[in-house]
């Protein structure tokens, strides 16, 4: 083969002599400004989290609910009173002594309420109330405000010694209904002495105004209704006669009656 034959084989599109390396190809720009853009990094799938998004809704549902409970302890509340300074026992509590406080409703606390301020006028306290105290109603009495020349006492009374009808906070009569004072101690057989002492004896008015205040405990609401025969129960009387209730009271001599004094 001639040599214008090779060259012309040579030149042949398409082929190229297996001892002819291939030829290059252009390299592609990978940087900001070539063809391809920015190469962006791989993304991670987002995690899902279901027992996060659990708790979430708990603690919606937890609050929700709390709003809900304050909101209904809030329309079971009620006025009620509170001490704001000092009261010593066996005084009267004043309006500018007491202030107004909301708390729970509790049947189980006898609360003084605040609409029931209006009626401390005819109570007196217990024992000494400090500032701060919540009012309820076992603090207070209907016995007279201590004043020095007051005193209450416990006496006991037969059946039939004191009016029925007699409520607390009512003003009685005391009467020492026995034998004659300078008499009583005198000699006498046991035979007798019954009936010369009932034919004998004198009444005498003890005080005019003596306050009930306190029935007995097993009166059930007044002092006639009592089932047993002796009852013990509280008056509040002058000091000058406490020492002569107690006597008669002892003896048995004591009467309570009703009506003016005599």
């Amino acid at each position: 083969m001639s040599s214008n034959t090779e060259n012309s084989v040579a030149g042949m599109a398409g082929w190229k002599p297996s001892g002819s390396p291939p030829a290059p190809r252009p390299a592609v720009p990978l940087g900001p400004g070539g063809p391809g853009g920015p190469v962006r990094p791989p993304t991670v799938a987002r995690e899902r989290k279901p027992a996060l998004a659990a708790l979430a809704l708990l603690l919606i549902a937890v609050g929700v609910l709390a709003s809900v409970y304050l909101q209904m302890q809030a329309g079971n509340r009620v006025g009620v009173i509170e001490v704001t300074r000092r009261v010593p026992q066996g005084q009267l509590i004043t309006s500018g002594e007491i202030t107004e406080v909301m708390v729970a409703q509790d049947s189980s606390v006898n609360y003084v309420t605040w609409s029931q301020r209006a009626l401390l006028g005819k109570y007196t306290t217990q024992t000494d109330l400090v500032a701060g105290t919540i009012l309820v109603g076992q603090m207070l009495t209907t016995a007279p405000a201590a004043n020095g020349s007051t005193a209450t006492i416990a006496v006991t009374l037969k059946a039939g010694q004191y009016p029925p009808t007699a409520e607390v906070g009512d003003t009685v009569n005391a009467y020492y209904v026995g034998p004659p004072q300078s008499s009583s101690t005198s000699g006498s057989s046991s035979s007798s002495g019954s009936s010369n002492s009932a034919n004998n004896d004198v009444s005498t008015l003890l005080s005019s105004a003596v306050k009930v205040v306190e029935l007995p405990q097993n009166g059930g609401g007044s002092l006639g209704s009592a089932a047993s025969s002796s009852n013990v129960f509280a008056v509040s009387v002058d000091k000058s006669v406490v020492n002569a209730m107690l006597t008669a009271s002892a003896e048995g001599d004591l009467v309570l009656t009703s009506g003016a004094g005599s």
